[in-house]
């Protein structure tokens, strides 16, 4: 066993007349651990007129090249430019030294590469991390609505990395949680180098990670259905399950699949609690304040992520935010609160982090 699973929640009872909102917190928690292999890496970078002009593009290849040596073998990589058309300009081992060509384009055909990247995903089965780089904002398709429909692969996550003040980090941000994935922003192409480098996964707990919750459970930091293709940190899911009044007590089944890494073998672990029916006082009285403190965090963090990527004011949730960070009395809460600055580029990017390292 790779991994194992825990469990937190906010009450053992339930109101008789009233509907309940229960906080539950489901740990993945890292048991051992294994080299990976029969992954597959895609690296797309925009090579457009901006990414060319200010050097950008150098950097970005360069970091891909030392990604691509210092990345364990046994896997595959797969390099790609886009701008007019994704072209692949390497396809094959991790692990060795390679110098990618570097061609210039004039546009930016985001959607298209999206699509192309995930026929490649849905070709072959094997947990696939993508790194998107980009400067620019898409000219196939700007609607944030065509990105919403995209049935992204399962065994596909995302990392988006945007550069500089010109690009939509809306899509970037949506790209990353359709796939449990992480939404970088940065400032100067300088910080590309570490940036991959953080992107090295050498070691794994588990692949193709996916979590299934009763019915009425609304996970907060990860979209539905919850999946994971590399597992290589503790995973957490913070999430509120609506149970509806009633006479009956409630049974919670909570269940994750996964592939040992270890054994190449499909493995589940299940987590199950049957929440009492009570009065509202009994309810209230029982009450574990620091598991309800931290789902009101991470439901502000929502409401305010999506108050950015649509548009909307949203100081008086970040008002909010930093008042329910002090409560949970957890420092990683509360710096990473005081350093929100209302840009949406800025803060969608903190928060993906936030949510899901």
């Amino acid at each position: 066993m790779t991994i194992s699973l825990k469990i937190r929640y906010s009450n053992s009872f339930i109101n008789y007349k009233k509907t309940t909102e229960i906080g539950f917190i489901i740990y993945a928690v890292p048991e051992s651990v294994a080299k990976i292999k029969n992954t597959h890496f895609i690296i797309a970078i925009d090579n457009s007129p901006s990414m060319v002009k200010n050097g950008n593009l150098d950097i970005a290849l360069k970091s891909a090249e030392k990604l691509l040596e210092t990345l364990p073998q046994g896997n595959t990589v797969t390099i790609i430019e886009f701008s007019n058309h994704p072209k692949i300009m390497y396809s094959g081992a991790t692990g060795i030294k390679v110098n990618i060509n570097k061609e210039s384009g004039a546009t930016t055909r985001f959607y298209e590469l999206i699509t192309f990247i995930m026929a490649m995903a849905s070709q072959n089965p094997i947990p696939t991390k993508v790194i998107l780089l980009t400067d620019g904002k898409p000219i196939d398709k700007r609607n944030i609505k065509d990105y919403e429909k995209l049935n992204i692969p399962k065994n596909m996550e995302i990392i988006s990395i945007g550069i500089g003040s010109d690009y939509n980090e809306t899509i970037l941000s949506l790209l990353a949680d359709k796939t449990s994935g992480i939404f970088y922003h940065i400032d100067d192409p300088s910080q590309l180098p570490t940036l991959f480098e953080e992107q090295t996964t050498n070691n794994v707990h588990a692949l193709n990670l996916s979590i299934s919750v009763p019915q009425g459970f609304s996970p907060l930091n990860y979209d539905m259905p919850i999946k994971i293709p590399i597992v290589d940190r503790l995973i957490s899911v913070y999430g509120i399950l609506t149970v509806p009044p009633g006479d009956k007590d409630y049974p919670v089944n909570i269940i994750a699949n996964y592939d040992d890494p270890v054994t190449s073998q499909n493995k589940s672990l299940s987590y199950s609690v049957v929440l009492k029916r009570a009065n509202e006082d009994v309810v209230n009285a029982n009450l574990n304040k620091e598991v309800d403190a931290e789902i009101k965090y991470y439901k502000l963090l929502r409401d305010y992520t999506e108050a950015l990527e649509k548009g909307k004011e949203a100081t008086k949730i970040m008002t909010e935010l930093k008042q329910v960070a002090e409560e949970t009395r957890k420092e990683d809460l509360i710096e990473y609160t005081q350093k929100m600055t209302g840009d949406a580029k800025t803060d969608l990017s903190a928060a993906t982090r936030k949510m899901r390292q």
